[in-house]
């Protein structure tokens, strides 16, 4: 046989597989089809995998939002917001994301997808289902100028995207902040009023915010898994002091927490409260261009220094003779004001009247007993005199249009990066409160009349006749000595943080309740959120909720400043700081918390049911687009006490949802 065959006559050491060489290429070519067809349907099984479990993860957080929500699919209104949020979610999880908000109002998306949320009223369980056709990734090559073939992929209903409602008795911190401006005296139906308007008893925006957050305190105080607090605010947060003033009565603090710019930020705003400055004599030589920077005062400082002493020293003397006097006077009509002073040791008598025009003294000195007396801060005043002046001047000389308004903490003096970025590590630092005067606002009795105004109208030291007569007259002073306004003082509304006392909510209700609330002044919401902050920080609840409760409207400065926070994250920084475990370890917070939201509930008359995305960023501006990332779940209205009840309740029953478990 060997001579038959030529390749072992030539080479009689071949091997078999050799003498079949080109076989194992045959067998390969008739494998290769079946390998890449298995190949590919691996590759299309994995992918059909991965995303199967992206939409289940998907469709099981989106189940958790919609039974957030809880609207039991009450109507058609209610069904689509229900699509709308599932949709949200899964376009956050997937990669390819599909539908938008025009497209929820069918079931039916033009890409193909289908969405529902079913919901059974029996079991109170939230079904959401979901599916979406994919290109395979793989095609046969030889189907050339075919599109890839479609691969419908959805969560696996039976098992993923249920969640079941159950009541949450984790223990929760809620704070009310709570808008206390002059808009808030406002009429229910009243959609043009922005003023004060003290004759609307019963009929004031503010009489059902006070009767709203009553109904829910009442309800709840029982509850040892909740605790409230409250934040008032106008253009800073009121704050009780631990002082009593002069004349008997409490003393109250205004209160802000900003990371303040270069040479503001070493500012005694304690201090500079209740000095008269005398600005107005500076704006004139700034106008005659004899003072070209108000914060140069070595320029004029010593040139007209007794002209600073005088007005200081003046001003300590008319707080005390107009204010203190007679309030402390029982017998107005046998005994000056200035002798009763004199007898409590208040105010002395300089005989000297050659030292009195050396120095820039008034006839009487008052009030030299205090701390904070001008001749016991004379380096304070060397060294911020200046600066304290175009505070003044930016607040109220109106030559900065929309960049600043009634307060210290404006565009031109706050670090808004530097305040955020120190939001937790520097709370104690950053928190700035000082001792208001009890004082009517249009005195120049403090530098900063503009700020935490509601505790003066509610005690009745500003009332309708002075705010629209704009200056304080002998007869105003009178007015308020002969109520004993001053004597009688209380510090109301004030913060009322939370706190470990067993009754707390009840102590709380009963502040509330017992108090004649008068709201006045501006609006300044951000700096009440940012007050916030460390009232939460302290709290040991395992979830954190702020309520913002406002009619919406920020000066326009105040504005300015809110957007500016808004655009750099402040809501995401408090949020999550609030959840940060370093923040924890480091002791800026007392209890880590498992979540940390802000709501924003807008007292209107127009409260109605908003549809789109764009009529949500109309009506609430940044706070929809920045505080909220579009998520409009968090936003709402009220327009009467039953309303914002309502709205309240809900957010307090926004109760934690929980998965079904898969069958067996």
């Amino acid at each position: 046989m060997n001579k038959k065959n030529p390749l072992k006559q030539n080479n009689p050491k071949l091997s078999f597989l050799k003498c079949t060489s080109g076989s194992v290429l045959i067998t390969m070519a008739v494998m290769l089809p079946a390998i890449f067809t298995c190949m590919a349907f691996s590759i299309n099984q994995a992918y059909i995998m991965r995303n199967r479990a992206q939409l289940s993860e998907a469709t099981n957080e989106a189940s958790l939002a919609v039974v957030a929500i809880d609207n039991k699919n009450i109507d058609d209104d209610a069904k689509k917001q229900n699509r709308k949020i599932a949709l949200n979610y899964i376009n956050y999880f997937i990669s390819k994301k599909i539908g938008n908000a025009s497209q929820t109002d069918t079931n039916l998306l033009e890409s193909g997808a289908q969405i529902n949320v079913d919901y059974d009223e029996n079991r109170k369980e939230y079904y959401v289902y979901y599916n979406q056709k994919f290109d395979s990734i793989t095609k046969n090559e030889y189907d050339e100028g075919k599109k890839p073939q479609q691969i419908v992929v959805s969560n696996k209903d039976e098992s993923y995207g249920n969640t079941r409602k159950y009541q949450n008795r984790d223990s929760i911190d809620f704070a009310f902040i709570s808008d206390f401006s002059a808009s808030s005296t406002c009429r229910y139906s009243d959609v043009d009023c922005n003023a004060y308007s003290p004759t609307n008893y019963a009929q004031r925006r503010l009489d059902y915010m006070k009767e709203a957050i009553v109904d829910i305190i009442k309800e709840y105080e029982n509850y040892s898994e909740y605790q409230f607090a409250l934040v008032p605010y106008d253009i800073g947060v009121p704050v009780e002091s631990k002082t009593m003033n002069e004349a008997g009565g409490k003393n109250y603090d205004c209160s802000v927490m900003y990371k303040m710019n270069k040479y503001y930020d070493s500012i005694d705003y304690n201090f500079w409260a209740n000095k008269n400055i005398a600005y107005t004599n500076w704006h004139k030589l700034k106008k005659d261009g004899v003072i070209s920077d108000y914060t140069k005062a070595n320029n004029y400082f010593d040139k007209h220094s007794k002209l600073v002493n005088y007005y200081m020293d003046n001003s300590y003397y008319h707080y005390y003779s107009n204010l203190i006097g007679p309030a402390l006077n029982s017998d107005p009509d046998n005994i000056s004001d200035m002798e009763v002073l004199k007898g409590a040791g208040l105010c002395y008598e300089r005989t000297s009247l050659s030292d009195r025009l050396d120095k820039g003294q008034a006839q009487w000195a008052c009030g030299t007993n205090r701390s904070d007396h001008p001749e016991k801060n004379k380096k304070e005043i060397e060294k911020n005199y200046g600066y304290v002046v175009q505070l003044f001047d930016y607040m109220f000389s109106g030559d900065y249009d929309d960049d600043v308004h009634y307060s210290f903490a404006n565009t031109k003096t706050v670090d808004v990066e530097g305040t955020i970025e120190s939001l937790f590590k520097k709370i104690k630092n950053n928190i700035i409160t000082f001792e208001r005067p009890i004082s009517p606002v249009t005195a120049e009795f403090s530098p900063f009349m503009g700020m935490c105004q509601s505790p003066l109208y509610s005690n009745n030291i500003m009332d309708e006749e002075i705010v629209a007569a704009k200056k304080v007259t002998d007869a105003t002073y009178k007015k308020i000595a002969k109520g004993k306004y001053i004597k009688n003082f209380e510090s109301t509304p004030h913060l009322i943080p939370f706190s470990d006392k067993a009754n707390h909510n009840r102590d709380l209700l009963d502040n509330i309740k017992k108090t004649n609330w008068m709201p006045g002044g501006g609006t300044d919401t951000i700096t009440a959120l940012l007050r916030t902050v460390p009232v939460m920080a302290e709290g040991h609840g395992n979830n954190k909720v702020m309520i913002i409760i406002s009619d919406g409207k920020d000066d326009a400065g105040a504005a300015v400043l809110r957007d500016k926070f808004l655009d750099n994250g402040v809501c995401q920084a408090i949020t999550g700081g609030l959840r940060s475990e370093d923040n924890f370890k480091n002791g800026y917070i007392t209890k880590l918390a498992k979540s940390a939201i802000i709501y924003y509930i807008k007292l209107t008359p127009n409260a109605s049911n908003l549809k789109t995305d764009a009529q949500y960023e109309a009506e609430y501006g940044k706070w929809f687009t920045k505080c909220m990332n579009g998520n409009s779940m968090f936003l709402m209205e009220a327009k009467d006490r039953k309303s914002l009840t309502d709205v309240i309740s809900k957010i307090i029953e926004i109760e934690t949802g929980k998965f079904i478990k898969k069958p067996e």
